[in-house]
């Protein structure tokens, strides 16, 4: 896993502002798009508001028109239609370029098109391959686009003095320049409103949420503390418990994590090869010390008991949510490639990739290290041994890996003190917990 210099005030003060100005930018595009539907719904209403008050203007002049010279209703219609077209259909906000009055179920509709406007016939072409000559059953107003310009339309029924419908009015309104210009600048100004209300909220709450990130992460950091120290004391106490001391536990695990770099592996299932190294033979606190301690060799009931070991870690690390994922390597460590091992008799990659790592370096450790009833073979005599059970007890492609790297291993465990051993497992744990723990907050 690459070192990183990046601390945690660091990281907390990016990482605060990353989300923050990622909040900033996505309350400012909500609130965009929030103000232009507020606003063209707005232009929307006006516009059928102006269209419901012209209408009634048509509508009033249609009935005068029909009392003074008794002509039909569609004539009257054209009459009062042609009175207004000829004035300038004009308002604070635009104009219409499109009117016309039809009938329900009637083909025939007088309409006036502003021949003179731009986009004229591209509004032609709309109206014609739309036509409105069935009856909404209410209101209607829709936002329509010409060469990325926004247009309103309207469809409103026609009522007399009795309510009564006696046709329809529809209606294109263009926004003058105008009205366009004061949308996008009510649009600016509510954003930057927005912008400026959310970066001085962000300030406000910037120090206070950086105080509970840092509370946080003191407690998140003390609590990973707490759990590596009882994974140091439980690997102390297992140790005790087998007549052993824990340097055994720090070499394999230095060796367990140096392999496993050697194989790229990402630092999640370094960290559990780290848990499952200290904690490989923790079951034997459930085996009886006549067994356990005796001198010479176990019967092969006594050795039956002894592997019952294997079941009694994984007991206990099945109780504990932090510890769990060394389970691999407490379970499988004695597994072997061949399927002879146990306690499920499981071969080759069905074997826990941590597991066989572990199998490795747990047995070269045992052949290098003295113990009262053997002396230590060197390191070439010990790969020598190991080579013996290469496809058989071991992973071919694993050993062959570790052979490169064991003669160092073998100086790291050997050629130096304890202390030196206990200072390089600590930067071990340094780099795969605490550190990362930083990176992944």
């Amino acid at each position: 896993m690459p070192h990183s210099n990046l601390n945690l005030q660091t990281f907390i003060h990016r990482t605060l502002a990353l989300r923050l100005a990622l909040m900033t930018i996505a309350i400012c595009t909500l609130t965009a798009a929030g103000v232009f539907a507020f606003e063209r719904n707005n232009l929307r209403e006006e516009v059928m508001n102006e269209t419901r008050a012209e209408t009634q203007r048509m509508i009033a002049r249609t009935i005068q028109i029909i009392r003074d010279s008794n002509l039909e209703k569609r004539d009257a219609f054209r009459q009062a239609l042609a009175e207004r077209t000829h004035l300038n259909l004009q308002t604070g906000n635009g104009s219409y370029v499109y009117v016309c009055f039809f009938e329900a179920g009637s083909p025939e509709i007088e309409e006036r098109l502003d021949s003179g406007y731009p986009l004229a016939a591209d509004i032609a072409d709309y109206v014609h391959s739309h036509p409105s000559l069935a009856p909404p059953q209410q209101q209607l107003k829709d936002i329509l686009w010409f060469d990325g310009l926004l247009h309103v339309q309207v469809v409103l029924p026609l009522k007399d003095p009795a309510n009564q419908t006696i046709g329809y009015a529809r209606a294109i309104f263009a926004p003058s320049e105008s009205a366009r210009t004061s949308l996008q600048g009510k649009l600016r100004r509510s954003v930057l409103l927005v912008i400026g209300i959310v970066l001085g909220t962000s300030a406000l709450l910037y120090p206070v949420i950086l105080q509970l990130f840092g509370r946080l992460s003191l407690s998140s950091r003390n609590l990973l503390e707490a759990n590596l120290d009882t994974l140091s004391m439980l690997a102390s106490t297992i140790a005790k418990r087998d007549s052993d001391t824990d340097i055994h536990n720090f070499r394999v695990t230095l060796y367990a994590v140096h392999l496993a770099e050697a194989l790229h592996l990402p630092a999640g299932d370094i960290q559990s090869l780290i848990k499952g190294a200290f904690l490989h033979d923790i079951g034997k606190i459930g085996i009886r010390d006549a067994i356990l301690l005796k001198e010479g060799a176990l019967s092969e009931e006594e050795l039956s008991l002894m592997r019952e070991h294997v079941r009694h870690g994984l007991d206990i690390l099945g109780d504990s949510q932090w510890f769990r994922d060394g389970a691999g390597v407490v379970g499988s460590h004695h597994e072997k490639f061949d399927g002879s091992g146990y306690p499920q008799g499981i071969a080759g990659e069905d074997i826990p990739l941590l597991a066989r790592i572990f199998a490795i370096v747990d047995v070269f450790d045992a052949l290098t290290a003295r113990r009262p009833y053997k002396e230590p073979m060197s390191c070439d005599e010990a790969l020598a041994e190991l080579a013996k059970g290469r496809g058989s007890h071991f992973d071919p492609q694993l050993l062959d890996i570790f052979r490169n790297i064991a003669p160092g291993l073998y100086r790291i465990g050997y050629e130096r003190d304890d202390r030196a051993l206990r200072n390089d497992l600590k930067d071990i744990i340094d780099r795969y917990f605490i550190r990362n723990q930083v990176l992944q907050y």
